[in-house]
């Protein structure tokens, strides 16, 4: 087995190849150049404003810091596209050595190496000299789906060097890692990844680090229906005696006897509370501090009972009843007088008095710090940030400097900054660039004013939180808007679309898809309000469905997001199925009376699991439902189902989330059956039907051209005939729900793939399907007291002139004021901020509680005019990608037809999205062009309009 390194530039160093079993350790260059301070508002809607001693630059999403066992170096371990180990002298905070860990793919990798890279865990014991002797140590690193441990020497210049392996049982995914006394090493193995019906659970394994192999093992058979129960973080007492073990989704520390590696056995289960992901000891291992990521809190547990004897709440006062914290690592300091807390979502380290078990206050961090490691003299902490300190998420040209590509702080593992290119990338996920800062331990006056900062730049202070609804007038409690239509589509900037409208912030120059091929939206943007300021909170579908649904992404998907996407491995976990497994379960039969699953093992159904990746706070289904809302959904969280040798386990097209349980046809249950979810072989609008019906010419027909028990043409035929016969029920539109989730994928395209229809055409569809669901509401009885709002989950696949996660979005209503241009900063929480007030609701998490909702409304519904949608050319609508044999061998057109073949188009965006970027830019402007670079920062180029927010 080899980790080999290829000859490439990843933006952060040369990687060399080595043409051997093992990777060379890469000389380290730091740049010379002070820290710099960062501030300004990032695409969550809450604000950076670190001023760090020292800054290191140190790859995707770093996750987890480990201190080197002569206490010397520190070493960072990341989980996103570009994964190193790296070490740090624990004097400054610069960067020394590093190691990568590409993923590799290709005719000169091997197979075992397509799931290269590291996941989370990390160790640090002495060497062979005993810590501080010839050898500095070693370092354990975790690799996931790659089913091995490196074991990397550290010596006393804190260089890293591979020196062997662990390889773990297939399918274990290790994740997290700790030493005891006597140098065992206690494995996480995080995610099986198995699917049903034969679910693996997850496990605790033990190895001998001399021998390099197990010699115990635990699995967790009270997991909910033996699926994987995602332990993570743990800690051994020195003794070995006791295992304390998180799970990222039961809610509960395991504890577990391994005195007897062979006889392990669990002792306890503590509920300490909702996603317990970081766990630390004291010094004297009396007490276990854990980190709840869902909970906002921290536990105290004495290890001699295994009692909780405090929990200590992380969200201020103003903001004690809405998540958002998300404690993520933990640090106790020299003294233990205080314990460090890292929180992802308030890019903070929160400040815990051990004795009196009381939050101290807060220092400023970078964005979303994951881990966090005390200095020896306690003077200092450094911090990793997952996210970086950047507001800015800017594509860079095409071809630059490493040095001109990266902010001051060093690259982590570069040669002298030379002229070697880099790749360009699109994708806001692999721009994002994570660092570890040095930041200073402040007195007690000084934290008093870091923690009214932090407040202030996450607006959680009265001024944001304690508002009136400025939307109660014309709102659901007002009896005048009561139905609100929530559409979300796939992946589009704002220039990829809206950049040739001249009244907004928009460069024609990245416009692909404009008013030739988009005239609906258009029409749209300019009757109602065009936003040229709105971001996606989200990177790409993963987490951005996330975003769209619940206002906030979790700690497991922002951990596992940038991982699944580098295409190293993880299911695609994050639309209410884990593992395959529709969390929501489901019934024996359908609402047709068939079996929903072949399987004896499904023959009365199957058992809803807690969903890993949901956020505390819910969706935005369960709040109306809560409130007694009536809801619809079409399309949202739908799984595919599994077939297995032909047998249907889990049912297709079907709800995975309870919340849009159960599921019916002809109006009944929450969620319409007969509506596809999402697959680009299946059109979203009527056009094509159209224009086939007045020509009979073939070309305009799609592979699947009907859907559902009605043999519905389209995605907006099916939402239609249902809404239809919402208005035959009771032609005043009492039948109508008050919220109706419509999802509309088509714009996502399928790049050159010969099966599918063009992008061109995919594009048109999805603009037509929107605007025909506009007419239709336009046309109804329920016009003058509806809203609709229009935005994709997430902005990943197309340049933007401004920021790589600027995106549109359309709210359409009698009620908006005619030909609005709005400047002011929107995101996804906004608009679903914007929902919940018209509905009378209250926010989920403090992300939509402290965005500025849109505010573009008028006192009465002056804007009423109905809305015809232009149909698109049949030119476009009819246009499908070459197949193979209309393509010249070895032409550029074959190699981008060759790319899309190779994506996964089954699921929404399993697809490489820079690659997909690359293959719409080359359809649409020449196979020779190059896309653009983003060089403005977030907001920076756009005029703006002072509220009360700003």
């Amino acid at each position: 087995m080899r980790i080999a390194l290829l000859g490439l530039v990843c933006g952060l160093g040369v990687i060399v190849a080595t043409g051997g079993c093992r990777p060379r350790q890469i000389s380290f260059v730091p740049e010379r150049t002070a820290p710099r301070a960062a501030e300004g508002r990032i695409v969550t809607g809450r604000s950076i404003d670190v001023a760090p001693l020292s800054a290191q630059n140190v790859g995707s999403m770093p996750l987890n810091l480990v201190v080197s066992a002569d206490g010397q170096f520190l070493i960072s371990t990341s989980a996103g596209f570009r994964e190193y180990l790296v070490s740090m002298r624990m004097s400054d905070g610069v960067g020394v050595s590093g190691l990568s860990f590409p993923r590799m793919k290709g005719k000169n990798a091997e197979p075992e190496d397509t799931h290269n890279g590291l996941y989370y865990g990390l160790a640090a014991g002495p060497g062979r000299g005993g810590a501080g002797g010839q050898e500095g140590g070693v370092i354990y690193a975790a690799q996931g789906n790659l089913d091995q441990i490196a074991i990397v020497k550290i010596d006393p210049s804190g260089k890293l060097v591979i020196d062997d392996l662990i390889h773990t049982r297939t399918g274990d995914f290790p994740a997290g890692l700790a030493l005891d006394g006597i140098g065992r090493l206690y494995v996480t193995n995080n995610d099986p990844q198995s699917t049903p019906p034969d679910v693996a659970p997850s496990s605790i394994a033990i190895y001998d680090t001399k021998r390099k192999r197990e010699i115990g093992r635990f699995e967790f058979a009270e997991s909910f229906g033996g699926t994987a129960n995602f332990p993570m973080a743990l800690a051994v007492t020195r003794d070995r005696r006791k295992l304390y073990v998180g799970s990222q989704r039961d809610d509960a520390v395991y504890v577990l006897d391994t005195s007897d590696p062979a006889n392990i056995r669990q002792i306890a289960r503590l509920s300490t509370g909702s996603h317990p992901i970081a766990l630390l000891m004291d010094n004297e291992q009396q007490r276990l501090f854990v980190a709840n990521a869902h909970s906002d809190t921290v536990s105290f547990v004495d290890v001699k009972t295994d009692e909780i004897r405090a929990t200590v709440l992380l969200r201020p006062d103003v903001a004690k009843s809405l998540a958002g914290a998300t404690p993520t690592g933990l640090a106790l300091a020299p003294s233990e007088k205080y314990l460090y807390v890292t929180l992802g979502d308030m890019n903070a380290v929160a400040v815990i008095d051990v004795p009196d078990k009381e939050l101290d206050g807060y220092i400023p961090a970078g964005w979303y710090p994951t881990a966090v490691v005390a200095s020896a003299d306690g003077k200092r902490l450094l911090v990793a940030n997952a996210k970086g300190i950047d507001p800015i998420n800017s594509n860079p040209p095409p071809t630059i400097t490493a040095s001109a590509s990266r902010p001051s702080g060093g690259s982590p593992i570069g040669v002298s900054q030379s002229a070697a290119p880099i790749v360009t990338h699109v994708s806001p996920l692999t721009l994002l660039e994570g660092n570890v800062l040095g930041l200073q331990v402040p007195s007690k006056d000084q934290l008093q004013a870091m923690t009214a900062k932090v407040l202030e730049k996450n607006r959680l202070t009265a001024k944001y939180l304690n508002r009136a609804n400025p939307l109660k007038d014309i709102g659901l409690q007002a009896g005048k808007i009561k139905h609100v239509i929530y559409i979300v589509k796939e992946n589009r900037t704002y220039d990829h679309i809206l950049g040739d409208l001249p009244q907004g912030n928009g460069n024609p120059a990245y416009c692909l898809f404009g008013r030739e091929i988009t005239p609906n939206q258009h029409q749209l943007a300019e009757r109602f309000v065009l936003m040229d300021n709105f971001y996606c909170s989200g990177e790409v579908s993963g987490d951005g469905w996330t975003w769209s649904t619940q206002a906030m992404a979790n700690e497991y998907t922002i951990r596992n997001v940038a991982y699944e996407y580098s295409d190293r491995g993880k299911h695609f976990n994050y639309e209410g199925s884990n593992n395959g497994w529709p969390t929501g379960g489901f019934p024996a039969r359908g609402p047709d009376g068939e079996l929903l699953s072949d399987d004896p093992k499904f023959k009365d159904g199957a058992a809803p699991i807690p969903d890993v990746a949901e956020a505390p706070g819910g969706h935005l289904w369960d709040l109306a439902l809560k409130h007694k809302l009536s809801i619809r959904n079409y399309g949202f969280f739908v799984a595919g189902g599994i077939v297995k040798e032909g047998m249907q386990i889990t049912p297709d097209n079907y709800p995975a989330s309870k919340g849009l349980q159960p599921a019916g046809r002809d109006l009944d249950g929450i969620t319409d059956i007969d509506y596809r979810g999402f697959g680009l072989d299946y059109p979203d609008s009527d056009a094509w039907k159209i224009h086939y019906e007045r020509t009979k010419d073939e070309v305009y027909k799609w592979p699947t051209t009907e859907a559902g028990e009605y043999d519905a043409p389209s995605r907006f035929s099916e939402w239609n005939r249902e809404f239809q016969m919402m208005l035959e029920k009771d032609p005043s539109g009492g039948a109508v729900p008050n919220l109706m989730f419509v999802r509309l994928p088509t714009d996502h395209t399928a790049g050159a793939n010969p099966k599918f229809k063009s992008p061109r055409a995919m594009l048109a569809d999805n603009d037509y399907a929107v605007g025909q669901l506009v007419e239709a509401v336009s046309k109804s009885p329920i016009w003058k007291q509806c809203a609709i709002f229009v935005i994709e989950d997430d902005a990943q696949d197309g340049p933007d002139h401004v920021d790589a996660h600027r995106s549109t979005c359309y709210v359409i209503s009698p009620y908006i004021k005619r030909a609005s241009v709005d400047h002011t900063f929107h995101n996804t929480a906004s608009c679903l901020r914007t929902i919940e007030l018209l509905l009378g609701l209250p926010p989920m998490c403090q992300y939509d509680a402290i965005a500025a909702p849109i505010m573009n409304w008028d006192t009465e519904p002056r804007n009423d005019q109905s809305f015809s949608p232009i149909l698109p050319a049949g030119e476009i609508i009819g246009q499908t990608n070459p197949a193979a044999g209309e393509v010249k061998p070895y032409s550029p057109e074959a190699k981008l037809m060759k790319e899309s073949m190779e994506m996964n188009l089954a699921q929404a965006d399993e697809a490489d999205p820079d690659k997909l970027n690359d293959i719409l830019w080359k359809m649409s402007r020449g196979m020779q062009a190059k896309i653009p670079p983003t060089p403005r920062s977030l907001g920076g180029a756009v005029p703006r309009v002072k509220d009360e927010d700003d």
